[in-house]
């Protein structure tokens, strides 16, 4: 069973390399928050557009992931 761990972690460590590399950051970066900015947008009340936007926003700033929709 040891020697099955030694085998694949390294492959695994590879995998979770790609899927965290910078691009794949930004890109599901980005549709996260667009998708959160969308849930804001479409809600009801204004006070989140207000106090929720801005702070995606700011996220945004923070984690440099540029909204490629604008």
């Amino acid at each position: 069973m040891e020697w099955l761990l030694k085998l694949a972690l390294p492959i695994l460590m590879g995998v979770i390399g790609k899927l965290l590399s910078p691009e794949n950051i930004a890109l599901y970066g980005d549709r996260l928050f667009d998708l959160l900015e969308e849930a804001v947008e479409n809600s009801e009340t204004t006070i989140d557009d207000i106090t929720v936007l801005p702070v995606i926003k700011a996220l945004r700033q923070g984690l440099n992931i540029p909204d490629n929709d604008a």
